[in-house]
Parts: C-alpha cells; sequence; structure tokens
C-alpha cells in the first residue's frame, strides 16, 4: 500500500516547483511554495527549546509514523536540520494555543509556536508533506502560517452502546492528531451500558459493564496519550434520561418504577432520575468527583437529552415536589434538576456541557450547549450568551457523502431576502412524507418567480431556520431543485399543480411526496421570513463542531469504516478557511490523505472491509465482490435503523456482519465514473467512451460470476447490477450512434431503475444514478 501511496504522489516530483494544491488536509490558512526541497539524510539533528521532553517525544513520533531511516540527534546545535522554538512568553489565545510557523528551506526544517500543541499540528503538517523517490526522502520548500478558524474540533465516540476497546481508541486519536481534530468525547453511559469503574457506586460498573468498562488507571493512561497528541478527553456522564444501566445498579435513584432488566434496545426508553430526591445529587456530587479526578478537561459533559417526561407525570412525589418547588411543568423540572448538576459540576471546578435540550432561559451562561437537533438552537444559545457546538451535519454514524459533510459549516450563510420589486409572484405547497421510523416529516415550498425569469425555491420545516434550494429548475411541469438538511442532501423531483406529486431523494434513497396547494399570490409580499443572522458578538460564542459516532451500527470491525474517510472532512471544515470549498479540490487531496493514513498512521478502514468481505465470499470470489462493491452504497441518514426497526432488528443483539456493514458511505470508484459520464456526454469523445465501456463490462463480469456462485445469499442483488451495466452499455451505445432503442427496451430500464433506487437489504445500488442520467439523455438526444 506504501508503494501505491508513493506512486500517486510521484507526479509531484516531477516539476521544479510542487504542484497545488498540496495533498495537505486540513489545509493551511496560508501557504506559499518555493523553488527547491529538503532531503533527508542518514542523519537528522534536532534543535528543542530546553525544558520540553514532550517534544522530543513528539519528534521521534513524527520520525517513526513517517517511516524515515535516519538517526536522530537532539544535541543542541546550530547547524540543526530540525530547529524548533517557542515562545511561551506571548499571550496565546486558544486558537493562538494551537497555531504554527513552517519554513522548509533545502537546508534547515523552522518549526514554531506559542505552545507545545502548535507545535505537535506542525509536525503532523510535516508528516503529511514528505513525498519519497527510489533514492530520496525529500520535503518541498515553503513557508506556511497556520491557525483553526474554531477551537472545538471533537470527535465523539460511544462505547457505553457498544464496548470498544482501547486499542481501538487509541487508533482513532492517532487519526485525530494527524489531521487537527483536539477532543475527543466520550459518551461513557447510556441506557445501554456503563463504562466508567466507580469505586464509590461499584455496581454500576458490575450491572451495566459485563460486556467491558473502563478502569480508572485505563482511562488515566488514555487521557496521558491523548495528551501526548495534542488531544483534550472530555467525559459525559448522561443524565437524568438514557440511564436504564445506572437504575437496574441503584433503582432507588430513579422515578418509579425503575426498571428491572438490561435494556438491549436502541431508541428513547422511560428510565430517569428522580429529581425530588436529595440522594440523587449525594450519589452525583461523589460520582462526577471521581470523573473529575479522572478526567483533568476544564469541561464535564452531563447529557441532558431526550429524557421521557412520562414517569415524572405520572408519579405522585415527583408530582407534589413540582407543586412544591412551584415548577409549571416537566421542563421546568428538569431545568431545576440541571442547575443543580451544574453547581455540583461548578464545585468540582468544571464547566458543564449538554446537549441543547438543556437551554432554558435561566440556564447559568457559563454552560456550553452542544446542538445536535439543528443550526435553530446552537444559534438560540449563541444570542443567549451560551458557548456552542455544532454536532448536526456531522453524524457519521449516519452514512452521507464526505460532501455534505464538508458544506456543513457552523457559521452559515444568511439566506438573502430578494428585492420586493423584481418579484413577479410566488407560490406554495405543503407536503409530508412517511418514514418508516418516527412520525411524518412535514414542511412547506415556496416557489418564487421574478421578473427576469428566474426561480428561486425555499422549504420552511418546522422549528428549522428556512432553506434556500439550489440548482432550482422548471421546465415542463416538472420541478428539481436540491438542498441539504437536517437529514443529508436532498434532490426534489416534483411535479407542482394543485397537488404535490414526486419525491425526495433524502441521501440516495427516495421518499414519496404528498401534499397541496397553500397558496398563488402576484403580491410581492411574502408570507414568511427569511433566515436569522447572528451578531459578531454571538458569532464568538461559537466554539466549533464535533464529529458524533453513535454506537448503534458501530463495532470495533467497522469503527474505521464508518468513520474515515469522512472524518476528514469535518476536520478540514472545523480547522480551515470557510472560503476554501471546492469540493473537487477537498475530494483529491482526501483520497491521498487516505492512502497516507493507511500507511503510516494506522488507518484500518480498507483492511476492515477485506476481512469483512472474507466472511461473506471464499476467497476465490473476494475480488469481485471488492469490485461489486463499488457499485453499491448503505442506505445513508437513518434508513438502515429505519430499516431494522421494521425488521425486528433494532437492538444491541442484532448482527453486524452483513454486506452492507463493510461498504463505505460512499465509493471513489463510483464518484469518479459519474463525473466521466457527465463529461463524455459535453463532448463525446470516443476513448472516453471506451473507458466507460470497460468500466461496465468490469463490474458486469464481476456480477456474472458472483450470480454463478451457489455459496453466495446477495446474488438477486447481483444480477440487477448485471442487468443495470448491460443497460449502460446499451444506453451509451445508442446515444454514440444516434440510434434509438426500441420503447419495450427503454421501458425495461425503466422498471430496472426503480427496483435499483429502492432500499435492498439496507443497502442502495448506487450506480442507478449513472444509468440514471444516460436514461435522461437519451430522451434528449432521441425524443
Amino acid at each position: 500500500m506504501r508503494t501505491l501511496y508513493c506512486l500517486c504522489l510521484s507526479f509531484l516530483l516531477l516539476q521544479p516547483v510542487w504542484a497545488q494544491p498540496l495533498a495537505l488536509l486540513p489545509y493551511p490558512k496560508q501557504l506559499k511554495l518555493h523553488q527547491g526541497e529538503f532531503v533527508f539524510t542518514n542523519q537528522f539533528k534536532v534543535q528543542l527549546p530546553a525544558g520540553q521532553p514532550e517534544l522530543k517525544t513528539a519528534v521521534k513520533r513524527f520520525i517513526q509514523q513517517s517511516a524515515i531511516t535516519t538517526h536522530l540527534d537532539f544535541t543542541a546545535h546550530s547547524e540543526a536540520q530540525l530547529l524548533i522554538r517557542l515562545d511561551l512568553a506571548k499571550t496565546t489565545t486558544a486558537k493562538q494555543t494551537e497555531a504554527y510557523q513552517l519554513k522548509i528551506s533545502s537546508k534547515q526544517i523552522q518549526l514554531s509556536a506559542r505552545h507545545a500543541t502548535g507545535i505537535k499540528h506542525g509536525l503532523h503538517s510535516l508528516q503529511q508533506l514528505i513525498r519519497r523517490q527510489s533514492d530520496k526522502t525529500v520535503l518541498p520548500a515553503l513557508h506556511i502560517e497556520d491557525e483553526p478558524r474554531f477551537s472545538w474540533r471533537g470527535l465523539l465516540l460511544d462505547p457505553a452502546r457498544r464496548f470498544l476497546p482501547l486499542t481501538d481508541i487509541k487508533r482513532q486519536l492517532d487519526l485525530m492528531a494527524a489531521v487537527k481534530l483536539n477532543v475527543l468525547h466520550l459518551h461513557l453511559t447510556d441506557d445501554q451500558g456503563w463504562r466508567f469503574e466507580s469505586k464509590v457506586f461499584p455496581k454500576l460498573q458490575q450491572v451495566g459493564g459485563k460486556d467491558g468498562y473502563y478502569t480508572q488507571d485505563e482511562l488515566r493512561e488514555l487521557v496521558l496519550y491523548a495528551k501526548e497528541r495534542g488531544i483534550r478527553v472530555v467525559p459525559e456522564i448522561d443524565v437524568p434520561g438514557h440511564t436504564t444501566a445506572l437504575g437496574l445498579a441503584y433503582p432507588e435513584l430513579m422515578t418509579a418504577p425503575a426498571p428491572t432488566a438490561a435494556e438491549i434496545h436502541w431508541g428513547v426508553h422511560p428510565a430517569v432520575l428522580d429529581p425530588s430526591n436529595d440522594q440523587v445529587y449525594v450519589f452525583l456530587q461523589q460520582l462526577l468527583s471521581e470523573v473529575a479526578e479522572v478526567f483533568p478537561d476544564p469541561y464535564l459533559h452531563i447529557g441532558g437529552d431526550e429524557v421521557l417526561p412520562d414517569r415524572w407525570q405520572q408519579n405522585p412525589e415527583v408530582q407534589a415536589f413540582m407543586q412544591q418547588q412551584k415548577l409549571t411543568d416537566v421542563g421546568a423540572l428538569q431545568a431545576y434538576f440541571n442547575r443543580r448538576v451544574e453547581l455540583i459540576v461548578k464545585s468540582l471546578g468544571k464547566t458543564m456541557i449538554g446537549w441543547d435540550e438543556v437551554l432554558d432561559d435561566e440556564l447559568p451562561d457559563s454552560v456550553v450547549v452542544q446542538s445536535w437537533r439543528g443550526t435553530e438552537s446552537l444559534f438560540q444559545a449563541a444570542e443567549k450568551g451560551h458557548a456552542a457546538i455544532l454536532s448536526t451535519g456531522f453524524y457519521l454514524d449516519q452514512p452521507q457523502s464526505a460532501a455534505f459533510h464538508y458544506r456543513n459549516d457552523p457559521l452559515p450563510d444568511a439566506v438573502l431576502a430578494p428585492e420586493p420589486k423584481q418579484i413577479k409572484s410566488w407560490s406554495g405547497w405543503n407536503f409530508q412524507f412517511e418514514r418508516k421510523r418516527g412520525s411524518p416529516v412535514t414542511g412547506t415550498l415556496y416557489l418564487l418567480q421574478f421578473i427576469s425569469g428566474s426561480e428561486r425555491a425555499f422549504i420552511q420545516f418546522p422549528d428549522k431556520m428556512l432553506i434556500e434550494a439550489q440548482a432550482v429548475k422548471v421546465n415542463s411541469g416538472q420541478t428539481n431543485f436540491q438542498f441539504d438538511s437536517w437529514m443529508g442532501p436532498v434532490k426534489a423531483q416534483l411535479q407542482l399543480t394543485n397537488t404535490v406529486q414526486g419525491k425526495f431523494v433524502v441521501g440516495n434513497a427516495p421518499y414519496q411526496l404528498t401534499g397541496k396547494a397553500l397558496a398563488k399570490s402576484e403580491q410581492r409580499s411574502l408570507p414568511f421570513n427569511f433566515g436569522r443572522t447572528l451578531s459578531t458578538q454571538a458569532q464568538q460564542q461559537i466554539l466549533g463542531g464535533e464529529i458524533a459516532l453513535w454506537g448503534e451500527l458501530i463495532t470495533p470491525e467497522l469503527i474505521d469504516i464508518r468513520l474515515w474517510p469522512n472524518g476528514f472532512a469535518v476536520a478540514e471544515r472545523l480547522w480551515s478557511a470557510k472560503s476554501r470549498d471546492d469540493e473537487q479540490d477537498f475530494y483529491q487531496r482526501m483520497e491521498l490523505v487516505q492512502l497516507w493514513a493507511q500507511d503510516f498512521i494506522g488507518l484500518k478502514s480498507r483492511q476492515q472491509q477485506i476481512q469483512g468481505f472474507k466472511q461473506l465470499v471464499p476467497s476465490s470470489h473476494l475480488a469481485d465482490l471488492l469490485t461489486l462493491a463499488e457499485t453499491l452504497e448503505p442506505a445513508h441518514y437513518y434508513h438502515r435503523l429505519h430499516e431494522k426497526s421494521v425488521a425486528g432488528l433494532y437492538h444491541q443483539q442484532a448482527p453486524l456482519n452483513q454486506l452492507v456493514d463493510f461498504l463505505p458511505a460512499e465509493h471513489k470508484t463510483m464518484r469518479q465514473f459519474e463525473q466521466d459520464l457527465v463529461l463524455w456526454l459535453q463532448q463525446k469523445k470516443p476513448e472516453q467512451l471506451r473507458q466507460l465501456h470497460d468500466k461496465l463490462r468490469h463490474w458486469q463480469l464481476a456480477a456474472q460470476r458472483l450470480v454463478k456462485a451457489p455459496e453466495i445469499t446477495a446474488s438477486p442483488l447481483f444480477q440487477q447490477i448485471e442487468d443495470l451495466c448491460q443497460a449502460g452499455l446499451d444506453l451509451s451505445t445508442s446515444i454514440d450512434a444516434q440510434q434509438p432503442l426500441s420503447l419495450a427496451k427503454l421501458q425495461k430500464i425503466e422498471l430496472q431503475l426503480d427496483k435499483a433506487e429502492a432500499i435492498q437489504q439496507e443497502m442502495i445500488i448506487a450506480l442507478h444514478r449513472a444509468i440514471t442520467t444516460l436514461l435522461q439523455a437519451t430522451a434528449a438526444v432521441h425524443y
């Protein structure tokens, strides 16, 4: 694999000045290339600032991970090839703590910063810059000035639902450090498990950690491991809900009735602590004191999300307590609980973090709010003076394209209102679509027609900020557009009359819409408000964002497939300038950095996929399955969990060893094929068509071999892929020869595409998108 990575980058060495953009991720704030290069020799002299042993360790790790064959010499001298400087006298902000400057010439590497963390970030940039030739290892001559855009760039791991061994967590820390993520958020407790060793309340891990928990010494060692890599560790003890495991150990702390059996099902459950019981706060004081002693970070997360109020409402003691305290509803009761917990956290010298349900008008300003329900709560928290963190749009347990996460900015551009005098008319429709789990999604679509003849479309979901659609096309009764939502990217294909017909493709799977016209008006006043913008002061309250990798679909054998490379997209969005938004450029760098991480940092996404596929097919068919995996995707958004819910598999014991479990969210080969197809339709070059046909035949032959293998159970799916490949060959040949296919054949292809678009075995045949493009092009050419 290292050979492949070096070959991919060898073209850079053919030019006197290295090609831009360099394969750096996240990309630096400022970078200027110069002529020349630095060449590593068999001795590497390093000059370090005095009294910084952790930097010596960091340099050793840099050399070791980079697989550079050299002798390290840390003796202080003026001839150092790596000169590291720390300016500790300067006052630093959180961002300045992570800033660094890197200068590389043919003679020396100079790395300077105000804090050791900045030096570590600079070393990771150096690692990504290293290139290997047959006879030497080199770095480009350049000058980098770099600092993060946001100070909080986190990753939540969820060992509470499914236990994760420390070796797997440490590997994620190595990968986080490589792309400058700086906060590991450990979700240590939930309904399904308790992973923190309490010496005061040992029944917690004895009952809730039977399948694994972390001792306090193990967690201290993990904190140190993270600190050496410039990463903080923030613990989460989720209260008052998500507490079934806690309630099994100490039922006297729960609002009656307490849970009596271990919870294996996913979702939201009724177990909840009793806010009227003073012993609950005594318990939390002692427990959180233990947590605070193990985790030195200044922040402590108390959860606070998804509290079902039923048991509070039905319990006479709790109701009497609410009357005594003059708490008007269960929202006020949770606010009371939160304030008492905040006092405990504050007494421990910590700052409390909670999910956005903790937000209320009387929440102390010091509490940090983490938004999982949308940018709306992020903005609301910031406007009320709270520091805030965005997780909406960064849920990597929900498969999505990396581009979607890359576009998801904690400070999105405001939706601009049009000039009223430019509006000719507007129309509105209410719509809804059913999901297999949860309530229907409802919303309103507004279509504005302008005097110029153009259109703009806006979507309003309840309690959400207004969304402006992109790529709006209205033609012959068909309205198409696309937009990003909390569910993922959405592509709309609608027929709008007095009713709404058509579909939203959410992620990669379709929902059928129904609805009816709301209004039509030629007045210039609009029936909706445009999105609010944050004041400069409120913008300063946005600390950054955090990846969430919830554990329902995560095991140690799958974690790298689910987390990377899409985690790279979040890392760059939170570090690099907002103006760096070229998705094609990002994908090119992401693919190179993924290969680099596999070779030198320990990324196992490809290895985990191969190991998983070996469980599904004999070795003689492994290459064929790897080939066909290029045409498949897991159903995006929460489609997979919805499918499991319908099938009775929405629980901890459902196996995660099916074909879908070992698929990445998207495949670079399919993405490239779709781009090549669009290019051929524009240019019609014979060589382009030959390459498209070669790829279709390659997939088709692999599908044919798998269909014929009696021991492989997914053969109906593979038969569909074989048929789609043939459809692609027929359609492209028809377009090229300018000879239309028969109506019967076109109708047959349409039926094949309808089937391929639907979720099957929690998967989508991604190839259907390219074949649909060909079918549409055929209609445009011939009919």
